[in-house]
């Protein structure tokens, strides 16, 4: 199977021929609130065309492998300096990793982007491509490619706008990369850019100007900047289809509000999905809840019960939707697996199939496909299932005795019994009854995990939530282009 080396994700759509694609660059789109952070800073005036957003591992400067980790520590035993001078080191390496690694998946963008667009959107014959800092070395590596190898790409590609970029581009070179686009090759930069002396050994893009590119100067900006002020740097540099737009008055946000996975898709969700999310969240001692405005007062407890509950209770808010997911998936060990995810039913589906794994240990219908099966299924059916997964999440069901197994009924009428299909069993169990089951590393580790997620104040009433969420964004969801 080849390996693709950029996941796609649509931040806007519209019936347009053109796609704006932003690439970021290091430490950044290493999780889901990262990612839908960068989302967020496209501005909503960029709204004629189809935004997207190309995500590739850019790693992070804070994953440390078990070597660097232990390189780093026997240095700190030497002396408390030479543990920093170690940790300094290791981490330029590691950006001269990454480096490389945007050079070499850089002549893949076009390939992939190309590939995806005729899946999802074959009408777009146009792309303009932004990209920040190795961002841009990716989006300049792409276009080397363009230039040795027209035929490779049959779009046309119009502007192309580098901001801050931890490249280096000769004034030759430059000529011949603008000779691949049809429109303007512009290079946004601030010579207040100290991160950018750090790649010692290039005289980056992305603190002077260079013949041949459109050069705009953004004073003051640091390296971080150009996300957080992505309005104003497309104004000033009028990229496509950005012409004219004003800076708009800053305005108190409402992290409730504008939490669009979470009470953005409610709102579009029948009142019973609503209501079954508000049963589960109801069970927890830690939440207080206001009946007369529901979905404002169930997105903000989900929000409280995220993280570390009692930092967020002494601070008078939570996290958002995307920090919740991202922190149930390092709660079941899933940080492997969500790297191949980025529509957030995806990284739902994931965690739906993992919870119900661990408190079934038989098997359950979501083991294999959660999308496709909770598409076929009533309301009524799923939430008998969360019920049931909700039962096996307290501390009471590890002192129960096993019920007696349920009949499943699928929206197509079939009834199920357990003793045709074991992965439909929701009975309870309890330690005793499962203890030869526990013998096994795998079972051990499952075991542990339920009894953590028992334990954590509000977990067992977070997951049930948020498992009702899922139910609503893969019926009622905007997301384009998952797969099942």
């Amino acid at each position: 199977m080849e390996t693709k080396h950029f996941s796609f994700t649509t931040k806007s759509f519209c019936a347009s021929t053109t796609a704006n694609v932003f690439i970021h660059g290091y430490s950044a789109g290493h999780n889901l609130g990262d990612r839908t952070l960068l989302g967020n800073q496209i501005p909503q005036a960029l709204s004629g065309d189809i935004n997207l957003l190309a995500f590739w591992q850019s790693s992070h400067y804070s994953l440390v492998g078990t070597i660097s980790r232990n390189v780093i520590l026997g240095a700190s035993r030497l002396h408390p300096a030479a543990g920093v001078a170690a940790f300094a080191a290791d981490r330029a390496v590691h950006f001269a990793q990454i480096r490389k690694r945007a050079n070499r998946i850089g002549e893949a963008l076009l390939e992939e982007l190309e590939a995806h667009l005729l899946e999802h959107y074959p009408y777009v014959t146009h792309v303009n491509l932004a990209g920040h800092s190795l961002g841009g070395r990716v989006v300049v590596s792409a276009l080397r490619k363009l230039a040795s190898h027209p035929e490779s790409c049959e779009l046309i590609i119009g502007d192309v706008l580098l901001m801050a970029a931890a490249v280096e581009v000769s004034a030759g070179e430059a000529q011949a990369l603008k000779g691949c686009t049809a429109g303007r090759l512009i290079n946004a930069y601030s010579k207040s850019d100290a991160v950018l002396l750090m790649n010692v050994d290039e005289t980056c893009l992305g603190r002077h100007e260079v013949p041949h590119f459109e050069n705009v100067a953004m004073p003051e900006f640091g390296h971080r900047d150009y996300w957080p002020k992505l309005h104003d740097v497309l104004l000033r540099t009028q990229f496509a289809g950005f012409e004219g737009q004003q800076l708009g008055a800053v305005t108190q946000q409402d992290a409730v509000r504008n939490d669009t996975l979470l009470y953005g898709l409610l709102q579009s969700a029948p009142n019973e999905v609503l209501e079954q999310g508000i049963k589960h969240l109801k069970t927890s001692s830690w939440i207080s809840f206001d009946d007369k405005q529901p979905l404002y007062s169930f997105t903000q407890e989900l929000q409280l019960l995220g993280g570390h509950c009692l930092a967020n209770f002494t601070r008078g808010r939570g996290i958002a939707y995307a920090e919740v997911l991202d922190m149930l998936v390092k709660h079941f060990d899933l940080g492997n697996d969500r790297q191949t995810y980025t529509a957030v039913v995806e990284l739902e589906a994931l965690l739906i199939r993992q919870v119900f794994d661990n408190a079934f240990p038989d098997g359950h219908a979501f083991s294999r496909s959660p999308i496709a099966a909770v598409k076929a299924m009533s309301a009524d059916t799923y939430f008998r299932h969360v019920d049931a997964l909700a039962e096996r999440l307290t501390l009471a069901s590890y002192l129960k005795t096993p019920a007696s197994p349920l009949e499943v009924e699928t929206s197509q009428g079939l009834v199920v019994t357990p003793g045709e299909f074991k992965f439909t069993e929701i009975t309870s169990w309890n330690v005793v009854s499962a203890l030869p089951d526990l013998l096994s590393k795998s079972a051990v580790g499952r075991w542990v995990t339920n009894l953590k997620t028992a334990l954590k104040p509000g977990y067992s009433a977070l997951v049930p939530a948020v498992a009702v969420v899922f139910f609503a964004r893969v019926h009622w969801g905007n997301e384009r282009g998952f797969k099942l």
